[in-house]
């Protein structure tokens, strides 16, 4: 395995899908945030699942959840016009996270590119370990202290009025998409969400901002909420803080969830991509 380095990006050529080289991009994605592995030949659906297996637990949907269920494994999902995390009309995706709205989330998105598109659908990370690291001391002090006012829903809400309704193809998948602990997603949305949080593999502190989400900042002002906020927003998406990944057919590109948000442009042509969420075994 040969590990190159991209911002703050790894990416990986010549990898055999072991439990040593599983280890090892586990550790990477608590350091770098993403995590790209480049195949020149397609990965099989079993290959893929076995392999993200070894990095943590991976939770396989029912049939209920539109694209689930590829060559007979529940873990990976169709990524496509239509389906899962389809976009908008022209397949342009926002900012989001795993985890969003809800407490208990995928702590990597695995995704693999079976079919590419014929033009566009570029995907760019953030990486908010560094851009938390690289605020003033004050502001970091206060973003300790703070709890965001995250955006929920209710099950009268009409998915076309939701922020997930370019995620969730139909009521049902909302509504039957499920985490490891086999609890829906929907059912484990929660109004507070820390703003600072210790990373999961290298215990480094980092902003928890998915901002498309949060309303504002618990025991603030409306004008501070407001300053910190659109402050936040635009630091994170500094150029220093995105990395642009310009897919290739067959890459995996393994996401982190915790200090981290992604989106995809706008793309042509009969893309489908095979995401699945990792959850990492806690000690």
């Amino acid at each position: 395995m040969k590990v190159l380095k991209d911002k703050f990006v790894s990416i990986i050529t010549e990898c055999e899908y072991t439990q040593e080289n599983a280890d090892n991009v586990g550790q990477l994605i608590g350091d770098n945030r993403t995590v790209i592995i480049k195949n020149n030949n397609p990965v099989r659906a079993k290959t893929l699942v076995e392999f993200y297996k070894m990095i943590g637990d991976v939770v396989a949907q029912n049939n209920k959840v539109t694209g689930s269920g590829i060559d007979g494994y529940g873990e990976l999902v169709k990524v496509r016009k239509n389906g899962l995390f389809s976009g908008k009309d022209d397949g342009e995706l926002e900012w989001h996270s795993a985890g969003m709205n809800r407490h208990g989330h995928d702590d990597i998105v695995a995704m693999y590119m079976h079919q590419n598109s014929t033009a566009g659908g570029d995907t760019y990370f953030t990486d908010h370990q560094t851009a938390f690291d690289d605020l003033d001391e004050s502001t970091k002090n206060l973003c300790r202290t703070l709890k965001s006012k995250i955006v929920t829903y209710n099950a009268k809400t009409k998915l076309e009025k939701m922020h997930y309704k370019n995620v969730f193809s139909d009521e049902q998948t909302l509504m039957e998409f499920r985490d490891i602990d086999g609890n829906t997603s929907f059912e484990k949305q929660t109004p507070r969400k820390h703003l600072v949080t210790n990373h999961p593999i290298n215990n480094k502190e980092g902003l928890y901002f998915p901002w498309s989400v949060i309303r504002g900042f618990a025991g603030l002002s409306h004008d501070e909420q407001h300053e910190l906020y659109y402050k936040l927003k635009k630091h994170t998406l500094s150029e220093k803080y995105v990395y642009t990944h310009k897919w290739n057919q067959y890459d995996i590109v393994l996401s982190d969830q915790h200090h981290s948000l992604h989106k995809r442009d706008a793309y042509n042509g009969d893309r489908e991509l095979w995401r699945a969420g990792i959850w990492l075994r806690r000690q």
